[in-house]
């Protein structure tokens, strides 16, 4: 009997001490990590409207002669500086020339014409319809003067004002009709301007005066300041566009053509922008990212994708998956799962 109880007792001794060895394992935890925390802010920013566009000179005037003919000299090539009045093509002046002598010799013939017909007038040998015919002829004849003379004076192009060729668009010996281009001027004085081209819904949104930032490439991509100064009263037939000038300071290293991205500031008008810290997003990739959001009464973190913009000097600015208040992890995100609980650090901002 007493050996049966020995037997008996080691093996509660035994089923005890299993007991004893198995509890830690399973009534135990791991320590929550300490991760801080931060609550998603809302602020009201101006509404930014982005645009891409080219830069040029505010007044750029296409020259032509104003009748038909052979060119026979040009002297101005891209890029050159001309100073107001100077001399850059000339026509070929037989043909002009031979167009105002003929005009001369009608005029000769129309004069003496009406004067012998008013000499015989006034001795009665003709009517008075046949004095105003020469008259009239006369009159004729002058016009054509007139208008011959103009084509001969214009015969050149010659520099409307101070500035640089922009484009040579013939070439001499060439034969060009009346107002064909033939060069392409811009007046430095009237300084450069960055065209960016806006859909109808963002031009109405701004007005002349509002500020703008603008970036060039050929710049180094420093933020220039800038203003728009005109607004197209129409848009553009063939992509629907409105052409926004934005008026950039004196500069020797703009040129025309140069391509610049814009940021204008909407008139009156702001929009309520989440921002984050750089910290609480990870995994970011084409407008997207990952963000753990905390769980007030739990505080367990839940994996949540959200949509971001362009980050700033307050932190990244979020479009989507987020609402203000909530509470996200800022540090050890790379040590987070889905669902781990968490020991907050810091008071929520």
């Amino acid at each position: 009997m007493r050996r049966a109880i020995l037997v008996n007792g080691a093996a509660a001794l035994v089923l005890l001490s299993g007991c004893t060895r198995a509890e830690p394992n399973t009534a135990g935890t791991a320590e929550a990590p300490s991760v801080r925390i931060a609550t998603v802010g809302a602020e009201q920013q101006a509404a930014i409207i982005h645009g891409v566009g080219t830069v040029a000179l505010r007044r750029e005037t296409s020259l032509g002669f104003t009748s038909a003919g052979r060119i026979a000299r040009l002297t101005a090539n891209d890029g050159d500086i001309v100073r107001a009045g100077q001399i850059l093509a000339a026509l070929d002046s037989t043909t002009v020339a031979a167009d105002l002598n003929r005009a001369r010799a009608e005029r000769q013939r129309a004069a003496a014409e009406f004067r012998r017909s008013t000499s015989l007038m006034a001795q009665g040998w003709i009517t008075r319809p046949r004095l105003e015919n020469a008259q009239a002829s006369l009159l004729a004849a002058d016009a054509n003067v007139s208008a011959a003379r103009f084509q001969a004076a214009n015969a050149t192009i010659a520099a409307p004002g101070s500035g640089v060729v922009l484009a040579r668009l013939a070439e001499p010996g060439q034969v060009v009709a009346a107002g064909t281009p033939v060069l392409v001027i811009g007046e430095v004085a009237s300084g450069y301007v960055l065209k960016v081209p806006l859909s109808d819904r963002d031009a109405a949104r701004l007005v002349p005066g509002v500020p703008a930032t603008v970036t060039l490439a050929a710049m180094g991509n420093q933020p220039i300041a800038g203003s728009v100064i005109e607004i197209a009263g129409r848009g553009d037939r063939a992509t629907g566009t409105f052409t926004v000038k934005i008026a950039l300071p004196a500069d020797p290293r703009l040129r025309s053509g140069q391509i610049g991205a814009a940021d204008i500031t909407a008139s009156g008008q702001t929009v309520t922008a989440l921002s984050v810290p750089a910290t609480a997003v990870f995994a970011a990739r084409a407008g997207e990212g990952f963000v753990y959001v905390v769980d007030r009464a739990t505080r367990k973190v839940r994996l949540r994708r959200v949509t971001i913009a362009e980050a700033t000097d307050s932190g990244i600015e979020v479009t989507g998956g987020l609402d203000r208040g909530e509470l996200i992890a800022t540090s050890r995100v790379d040590r987070l799962k889905d669902g781990m609980v968490i020991a907050p650090i810091g008071q929520p901002r």
